[in-house]
């Protein structure tokens, strides 16, 4: 019996073990693809041909791109082209990543223009909405794995939708905090405004 129970846990220890190395090594390589540095990163993605590009774009958009961008501060004049490096604005933040990803655009223009008027450029769809339950209600009845444009009282950035959850990734101005991912029911930023125009993002 005492050698069953020794046998038994040297094969629970065993198995345990082996989870963790497989998790260990798992977490090594996720760390080591967030490794590659972002220009690299970017000339894998334009090695891509227009389809698999477009059905990249919300993967680009949604994991990507926060995990390259997140806690770059946020500027008024900010105009980075590479994360975690000087500032960047919202508007710039928007126009950079989509240039970045391949979209023939004016990046620098657009980028100083109200957030309509590159919404009109870049989306397809769009909608006006005065109350933020609206905006909610709208997202929701679409389909899963889009990304939008939106554009608040003096705001902008992208939205994306994963199941039920909605996240507002953009250039947060509140605090300087910068390049977040958030969901869209714990923005300060989103939940501030009073005016909601969105676009599906077009490619």
């Amino acid at each position: 019996m005492k050698y069953l129970l020794g046998l038994l846990f040297l094969i629970v220890i065993g198995c345990n073990k082996s989870k963790i190395e497989s998790e260990e090594n798992l977490s090594t390589e996720k760390s080591e693809a967030k490794k590659i540095p972002y220009k690299e990163f970017l000339t894998s993605i334009n090695r891509k041909s227009r389809d698999e590009k477009k059905n990249y774009l919300f993967k680009y958009i949604n994991y990507d791109i926060p995990d390259y961008w997140t806690s770059t501060p946020w500027s008024f004049n900010g105009t980075s082209r590479e994360p975690q490096k000087g500032t960047i604005a919202c508007g710039y933040f928007v126009t950079n990543t989509l240039t970045d990803f391949g979209f023939d655009i004016n990046r620098t223009y657009l980028a100083q223009q109200a957030s309509s008027i590159m919404i009109k450029k870049l989306c397809k769809d769009f909608k006006y909405f005065s109350k933020r339950q609206d905006l909610d209600n709208y997202i929701l009845s679409k389909d899963k794995n889009q990304v939008y444009l939106v554009g608040l009282d003096f705001h902008t950035g992208f939205i994306t939708r994963e199941n039920k959850d909605t996240y507002f990734i953009h250039s947060s101005y509140i605090n300087n905090k910068g390049v977040v991912k958030e969901l869209t029911k714990n923005s300060q930023a989103l939940n501030a405004s009073k005016t909601f125009m969105i676009g599906t993002l077009n490619y």
